[in-house]
């Protein structure tokens, strides 16, 4: 691999991750605000929210779900051509997938975006916290590994645990092992770490160590956004990772719509206790995160926060529920919301399917009273709203 080299003209950050470290808000935000940050000469340069993710899979090569590398193909040269043709002084382009890419990847991405002085920035969050908002994310992905099963996994096996959990955690929330990655290519000092605060802190926290990180000025622009991948409680993600045994074979597609976006988006909010990390591994991932803020303080990346941060609080994980302990009444309440909302879901499909079968006879179809389109107006609003965060980042 060639040596890194200091870029010239315009600054163009790669935002790589890691994943669940606030990722989907700050996108969100520059987003939004995409047009005044042009007048203010930075770019973000996706035409689309999708595209943020789109173009990271078309530059890491690689696929999604049932969907080939092919599907995303374009999409990172059109990034890549906004980024060089920009006039302005900055670019920052965000995914969260981007630290994982391969390395001949990561020299394609920068050289695409060539000539320019090359930053990159990784947020990073607690190791503890990470282990169990992974994990439910891998359950909304139709994945039936346990808690339990995937923390011991991890802390065993490291990258060589099951696939494809080992790479896909070690390999994306390991500010260390990703930032070594893309050393190779840009400068140490170009590199900037930015930590997750613990509980407690400002809500703009979060995106003013972004923006100092990233060098725009953070009160110019306007950080309202809708909360996007809300969290499940123990209950709520219990009951998805047991629906999951019996759907394996359902389509990514129908899965993605009913799953992640109707009912985890919608309807499966965090209503029973949170997930925490389970018992008896605190100790362990605390030494692990000990030797984390050792290898971040030695690198001579750019720390925006406090690297102590990284450091899991014990008192953040007490009361341990284990999800797979939970009996069926456990799971009582999540289960009627998740059955109440399909059910209705269901109602509404039947009356369009009949409508259609009109419409194809040539009849007039049957007209719903005032109260059923008043409800159906409604409910696709709301699908439509969870299907429009669900498009930003997952």
């Amino acid at each position: 691999m060639e040596p890194p080299v200091a870029g010239s003209g315009k600054r163009v950050t790669f935002h790589v991750g890691a994943p669940k470290t606030g990722t989907t808000y700050l996108q969100n935000v520059l987003f939004k605000n995409r047009d005044r940050l042009a007048e203010h000469g930075v770019l973000y340069p996706y035409s689309t929210r999708a595209q943020s993710f789109r173009s990271t899979q078309d530059l890491r090569g690689m696929g999604w779900g049932s969907s080939r590398p092919s599907a995303f193909r374009g999409e990172w040269n059109d990034v890549a051509q906004r980024s060089r043709e920009w006039q302005g002084h900055a670019v920052v382009i965000s995914n969260e997938l981007l630290g994982g890419s391969p390395l001949k990847r990561i020299a394609k991405g920068i050289a695409s975006v060539q000539p320019a002085d090359v930053h990159v920035v990784f947020t990073a969050r607690d190791f503890a916290r990470q282990l169990v908002s992974d994990w439910q994310e891998h359950i909304k992905h139709k994945h039936t590994v346990s808690l339990e099963q995937f923390v011991d996994d991890l802390i065993e096996y490291g990258h060589e645990a099951p696939a494809p959990f080992g790479n896909l955690f070690w390999g994306m929330h390991d500010a260390d092992f990703v930032l070594r990655r893309w050393a190779r290519f840009v400068p140490q000092e170009n590199i900037h770490v930015v930590t997750v605060p613990h509980k407690g802190a400002p809500p703009n926290t979060l995106w003013r160590r972004f923006c100092e990180a990233v060098g725009i000025d953070a009160d110019a622009y306007d950080t309202y956004v809708k909360r996007s991948n809300p969290s499940m409680g123990v209950a709520e993600t219990e009951l998805v990772r047991r629906m999951n045994f019996a759907v394996r074979g359902m389509s990514d597609a129908s899965y993605d719509a009913l799953v992640r976006r109707m009912l985890v988006q919608e309807v499966l909010g965090e209503q029973s206790p949170k997930i925490v990390l389970p018992t008896g591994r605190m100790e362990w991932v605390q030494g692990r995160s000990r030797q984390l803020i050792a290898d971040l303080t030695a690198s001579g990346y750019r720390v925006v926060g406090d690297l102590e941060e990284l450091m899991p609080l014990a008192e953040e994980h007490q009361g341990y529920v284990s999800p797979t302990e939970l009996e069926e009444n456990d799971l009582a309440s999540a289960a009627i919301r998740a059955a109440t909302t399909l059910l209705q879901y269901t109602g509404h499909q039947r009356r369009r399917i009949l409508e259609l079968e009109s419409e194809l006879a040539g009849e007039p179809p049957p007209r719903p009273s005032l109260r059923q389109r008043a409800t159906d107006r409604y409910r696709a609003a709301r699908i439509r709203a969870a299907a429009d965060r669900a498009a930003q980042g997952g």
